[in-house]
């Protein structure tokens, strides 16, 4: 007999599987109904809200937006999933809508009470309820409305009813019934603000500003809180439009030297931005560079003019038929750097060209530092020939690496040469940098451009460069027989050139398109010559005002001619004379300037060149004939 009984294979029940099954179903039900319970969703979707929106079921909808909010603001708190990100937009999406549909339905009751629809109870508490999701949008119809009415666009008859209206919604009522009970205050102000107004319509911002802060300091404008706040923030919607409209002419004026126009359009802002850091740094600059004492020249202003710089005296005095008009009417580099040396001296500073003279050619005071005596420079007869090039005059203008601009000298044999010193340009720019207070405001000079042959020495269109080769065939020239003309290549050239001399403050005027004796031409001639600028100068150079007489003679004898001149823009006309002279007529000015040059120094007095300098000091006895 076994000492151990053997043992037996035991048996599971046989509902045992059964159970287990239960057992794993029941589990994985658990885990789903804790996972989705635990995971992130909205509590209202779109559905719920057109569904309460079909039932005009306010309540729910105040429900679902409030709730949506809330879900999504604890949202976004979490880490953003793809699901959050799609809850989080969703829930965007729902809000968006509904704020939409009560905006809409809030300004549809207020445009009713506007036209004087008598709002019932219900739309009051409506406009109440909704106030809570669509307020600012209410508030900014409420305030367009006084905009309108103190603006004279709407009739003090329908404002004030409906501010009535408005001022039946409780949440508006402490607000808006100021107006009902000082309706006298609030005409004052109507009346005061017309000439706000009137800036306004004209966008004039800083008038319309400054109307504004002379109004707040009166009782009226203080009486009724909805309009002071209303004037308060339109003034200052006024002085930021005015900012907005000054910044980018600030920025303009600092960058190209006009200091002192900086510094007024800044002065007029004072105390408006004192946190703006920009405005602030710009305000530094302009002081430092401003000289502090400005008085205003009410008299006539100099002008003295010179023809284009001889770059190469070799050239020029050579013998030739063209040394005897090269030695009368030119000047050399050395020369113009000594006559600016004695204007300096002298106290003369630069002035823009249009510094003593309206938009609508009116004589007008001419800012200047105190002690100085303001100067205005014309590089008179600009323009290139191949005549002017055998005289040692620069062929053209171009750009340095520097972005400065330079004269080009073309010798006999092709080859050029260019340096900042072959144009009168680069002289006086250069001298400027040496003594920056012998330029006022960033004044440099104007240039009296004649188009013939283009401008700066190059062709922009088949007639110009017809014009040229046929000038230099005529004086017995080959030089440009192989010369190819690329009119796209000149054209971009010149706008660059155009660009660096506006950021220098060179004013460039008109000295006729075809060099037009106006003393002997017909009125249908200087009408022609005026049409030809127009049409292929105009469009690269942009408007001229100012025209210097060819040759230096005037037509102040012939009123039929200067009325031609004025209506055609210029309201800055000049001819040569000897000593300073300026006339008012009607719509322009006519100045007179002293032209400089090789005669000028041989004959001073005559000249009336002895006041800016002593010649006999200037002139280059050793490399003049």
């Amino acid at each position: 007999m076994p000492f151990v009984e053997p043992i037996r294979k035991g048996r599971l029940p046989r509902r045992f599987p059964i159970f287990v099954f239960i057992a794993v179903v029941a589990l994985l039900l658990i885990v789903l109904i804790v996972v989705k319970a635990t995971r992130p969703n909205l509590p209202f979707h779109l559905s719920d809200y057109e569904k309460a929106l079909r039932k005009s079921d306010d309540s729910r909808i105040y429900d679902i937006y409030n709730e949506t909010r809330l879900k999504r603001s604890e949202l976004s708190g979490r880490s953003h999933s793809k699901r959050i990100r799609s809850l989080l937009k969703e829930a965007d999406e729902l809000t968006e809508r509904i704020e939409s549909d009560i905006k809409q339905r809030s300004e549809e009751l207020l445009t009713r009470a506007f036209h004087g629809e008598l709002l019932s109870n219900e739309d009051l508490i409506r406009i109440e309820l909704d106030a809570a999701i669509a307020g600012a949008a209410m508030t900014n119809y409420i305030e367009d409305k006084t905009h309108l009415y103190l603006f004279g666009e709407i009739e003090e008859n329908v404002y004030l009813s409906f501010m009535g209206q408005i001022a039946r919604v409780p949440i508006f009522s402490q607000e808006y019934s100021q107006v009902l009970e000082k309706t006298e205050s609030l005409r004052q102000v109507r009346e005061n603000l017309e000439s706000a107004n009137k800036a306004a319509r004209e966008y004039a911002y800083y008038s319309e500003a400054e109307s504004l802060r002379k109004l707040l300091t009166t009782p009226e404008a203080k009486d009724i809180d909805h309009v002071l706040k209303y004037l308060e923030e339109r003034m200052a919607k006024a002085r930021q439009s005015y900012y907005d409209e000054q910044m980018p002419l600030i920025r303009t004026d600092v960058e190209q030297y006009r200091t002192y126009d900086a510094l007024l359009k800044i002065k007029k802002m004072d105390g408006w931005f004192p946190e703006d850091t920009e405005l602030r740094h710009f305000e530094e600059i302009c002081a430092e560079k401003t000289p502090a004492e400005i008085r205003y020249w009410n008299g006539p202003v100099e002008h003295i003019a010179i023809k284009p710089l001889i770059a190469d005296h070799d050239r020029a005095f050579d013998g030739d038929r063209f040394e005897a008009s090269a030695d009368r009417d030119l000047l050399l580099i050395t020369e113009l750097q000594l006559i600016l040396e004695s204007l300096y001296d002298r106290d003369y500073v630069l002035v823009d060209g249009r510094s003593f003279v309206s938009d609508d050619g009116r004589a007008r005071s001419v800012p200047c530092p105190e002690g100085k005596k303001p100067l205005c420079l014309v590089l008179d007869d600009f323009f290139s020939s191949e005549a002017r090039v055998e005289s040692g005059i620069a062929a053209r203008l171009d750009l340095d690496n520097e972005g400065r601009i330079v004269g080009v000298v073309r010798d006999r044999d092709g080859t050029e040469r260019a340096d900042r010193l072959f144009s009168a340009i680069g002289v006086v720019e250069d001298f400027i940098e040496v003594h920056p207070d012998f330029s006022f405001n960033g004044a440099t000079g104007t240039i009296s451009v004649v188009a013939m042959n283009g401008l700066f020495g190059y062709p922009l269109t088949e007639e110009q460069d017809r014009h040229w080769r046929d000038d230099a065939s005529d004086c017995g020239f080959e030089t440009l027989r192989d010369v190819e003309t690329d009119f796209d290549v000149n054209r971009a050239k010149v706008k660059a050139l155009l660009l660096m001399l506006a950021s220098r403050n060179w004013r460039i005027a008109n000295g006729s398109y075809s060099r037009l004796a106006m003393d002997r031409a017909s009125l249908q001639s200087i009408a022609d010559d005026i049409a030809k600028v127009e049409a292929s100068v105009v469009p690269i150079t942009g408007k001229m005002n100012i025209l210097h007489h060819p040759f230096g003679i005037h037509v102040e004898f012939d009123n039929e001619k200067t009325a031609l001149l004025a209506e055609s823009g210029y309201s800055v006309l000049s001819g040569y004379g000897t000593s300073i002279y300026s006339k008012q007529a009607k719509g322009y000015i006519y100045v007179s300037k002293t032209l400089i040059s090789g005669r000028a120094l041989r004959n001073p007095r005559e000249s009336g060149v002895k006041r800016f300098f002593n010649a006999g000091d200037v002139i280059d006895r050793v490399n003049r004939p």
